[in-house]
């Protein structure tokens, strides 16, 4: 008797869950499903063997990337009770990143690192914690540093010359360029207790001005913290932010360069025309006024960022029901997966090459798809301008005194065996070779 008033306890539990998200299943009803034939059991193939993992989700992004765009941009799939919805449709995924400001809390375990740092905060925590650091990113600050970022680029170049790598083969360029990239946003262990006695110089930190006692972000963002109370847990959470979100993500997009530039020599050397160019004498200081002018080692870089994005899929919530401009509408509660990888490959919107590494796609006078690989809208990540230029100062630092060599590419759709494990790197980390030009 107790064994049937609990089956049907249950069956009205069900009953009534299903009821109270009837409105949930007849809009999913509407949306393509994804190709995973089975809910968790479908998944959990993917996750039996560990050491492959990585490589798996890669494949699985790129099956439902490519998938999304078959469909029209929108797909669904279902992982017990939760929806999620696949979204490439540059319109779309354009709204959502511009309206949809909550984040997935699918990335639970890494915010149990992070904390409410900009990157996984809701959102009323993130508004908060997004005034108090876009001071320490502000185009004058940014430019302040660049002095200290061409030294740092010169020392990644001389570095490689010291061991020995250069003209003696290949060798992976992953821990060196890592290695560089953190030493550019955080330069030593701990910084408060060193600038204790520097004197409050926050007004002109925010102009742009005396710079000589700061040598870092972490200087400028522990300086101007002082005048908005910043707790120190909420330091030590923002300085994780710039630890994981500007270091790999700026190592990535530079050893993938480097790697397209290895494989296609013919770009290589319209690079490093270009640099000699806008220098004249390849011995002379670069500047940030010539940086400004190398308009194609710009297009280089978007077009390794448009075709191996760092970070392949961004995640948000939809809280509330909401009308997307495609005219499918999502209910509240569906968690978003923006292909980033899948949306810089739609034919429809990169045209028939869409595969094909072609930096001149960016000209101006050329239409483009949808950029969006550091995200859009004011959840965007706050560091771009200095990621361009943290990647374009260590390329002309290296190209003008080395050529990249590797395994050149025979055709013009680049191949890069990649894995996606927080940020999408190459597996063999970005075997490379260095010759003295």
């Amino acid at each position: 008797m107790i064994a049937v008033l609990l089956f049907v306890a249950l069956v009205l539990c069900y009953i009534s869950f299903r009821c109270k998200r009837r409105r949930l299943y007849e809009l999913a009803a509407l949306i393509p499903e994804a190709p995973m034939p089975i809910p968790f059991i479908g998944a959990l193939q993917y996750t039996i063997n560990l050491k492959d993992l990585p490589y798996n989700i890669m494949n699985i992004i790129k099956r439902f990337g490519m998938f999304a765009i078959e469909q029209g941009g929108l797909i669904k799939f279902w992982a017990g009770p939760v929806l999620f919805v696949a979204m490439t449709d540059p319109t779309d995924v354009e709204f959502v990143l511009r309206k949809c400001l909550d984040k997935s809390n699918i990335m639970w375990l890494l915010q149990t690192v992070t904390g409410n740092s900009g990157i996984f905060a809701p959102v009323h925590i993130w508004v908060r914690r997004r005034k108090l650091t876009v001071p320490a990113f502000s185009p004058k600050i940014i430019n302040s540093y660049t002095d200290i970022l061409i030294q740092k680029c010169e020392k990644l170049a001389q570095r490689f010359s010291k061991e020995n790598l250069v003209g003696t083969g290949t060798f992976k360029a992953w821990s060196y360029v890592s290695s560089h990239t953190l030493d550019t946003v955080f330069d030593y262990t701990k910084k408060k207790k060193e600038l204790e006695d520097v004197v409050d110089e926050t007004s002109n930190l925010q102009n742009g001005e005396n710079y000589k006692t700061v040598r870092c972000f972490l200087d400028n963002l522990i300086v101007l913290s002082r005048t908005d109370d910043i707790t120190d847990i909420e330091l030590r959470e923002e300085v994780l932010t710039f630890l994981f979100g500007g270091t790999d993500t700026t190592a990535v997009t530079l050893c993938n360069t480097l790697k397209l530039l290895a494989k296609y020599p013919t770009v290589q050397e319209k690079v490093y025309e270009e640099i000699m160019q806008v220098l004249g004498d390849p011995t002379r200081t670069i500047t940030k006024d010539d940086l400004q002018q190398l308009k194609y080692l710009e297009r280089v870089v978007k077009e390794s960022l448009r075709l191996f994005p760092p970070a392949p899929i961004l995640l948000r919530k939809i809280c509330e029901e909401t009308e997307l401009p495609s005219g499918k509408i999502l209910p509240a509660d569906t968690h978003i997966f923006i292909g980033i990888w899948a949306a810089g490959r739609d034919p429809k919107h990169w045209g028939p090459d869409a595969d094909c590494f072609d930096p001149d796609r960016f000209l101006p006078d050329r239409p483009t798809g949808l950029f969006v690989p550091f995200s859009c809208g004011p959840r965007n990540c706050i560091g771009t301008q200095f990621a361009f230029m943290s990647i374009k100062l260590a390329i002309t630092a290296l190209i003008r005194r080395y050529k990249i060599t590797g395994e050149e590419e025979k055709g013009p759709a680049p191949h890069m065996d990649c894995s996606f494990n927080i940020m999408m790197k190459a597996n063999d980390d970005y075997e490379i070779g260095l010759e003295v030009r």
